[in-house]
């Protein structure tokens, strides 16, 4: 079956996407950008960086662009997938019961089957999946107990100890499921080059802090 991924540069939705491409053909990539920074459906930060890992990937990237008002920003995403050759879309969720059925609405009205292979898997496999893949760093934080430190870390063991720590004082979930951060994988065993980020800023609005790439190059693997 030919798929296309929707891809934010995070660590779920590259998992979900290197799952489905051990059972589908990936015909593109979809990166949605919303006007909205909070947007209730879509991860927006460094969803700039998907350009660079189309190119990682070497696949199509097909860019939707939407308003970032609730509901209104589903019917958006719906019309502009509806010029795509594809047999389904795939999706990162885990546990999100709203995105869940927002896409379910997409795909059944586009006549595409939705593809969610993370859908309810333990969130503790996985980061730890990530980390065994993945070269992937955290790039935002919004949580208590997740400060500017955490910025540019590695998803890891360590890291996972470190969640953990911080879900039984405040809550965090471990995989970021609530929000509490965001990710970027710079490399991955489907891309033909990995990203190396060159510059960055940090840009800290109350709890949140988040890493803006400003600069990166991609690299020939070994």
């Amino acid at each position: 079956m030919r798929v296309a991924c929707l891809i934010s540069g995070g660590k779920d939705s590259m998992l979900a996407l290197h799952k489905a491409s051990e059972k589908h053909e990936i015909a593109c990539l979809i990166s949605i950008f919303s006007r909205n920074p909070d947007s209730y459906m879509f991860h927006t930060a460094n969803i700039e960086m998907t350009d660079a890992i189309a190119m990682a990937l070497e696949k199509p990237l097909f860019k939707v662009f939407v308003s970032g008002e609730e509901e209104k920003e589903v019917d958006e995403l719906s019309e502009q997938l509806s010029v795509l050759d594809v047999d389904g879309i795939v999706i990162g969720g885990i546990r999100s019961e709203y995105q869940k059925k927002r896409f379910e609405y997409i795909a059944e009205s586009l006549n595409l089957e939705l593809i969610s292979p993370l859908w309810h898997v333990d969130e503790e496999e996985i980061v730890r999946e990530v980390g065994r893949l993945f070269d992937a760093i955290i790039v935002k934080t919004s949580a208590m107990g997740l400060d500017d430190g955490f910025l540019g870390r590695r998803i890891d063991e360590e890291l996972l100890k470190d969640l953990k720590r911080l879900n039984e004082k405040y809550g965090v979930n471990v995989a970021g499921e609530g929000g509490e951060y965001e990710s970027l994988v710079l490399d991955a065993p489907l891309y033909r080059k990995r990203i190396e980020i060159l510059s960055y800023d940090v840009v800290r609005d109350g709890l949140s802090s988040q890493m803006v790439v400003r600069e990166y190059r991609l690299v020939e693997k070994s």
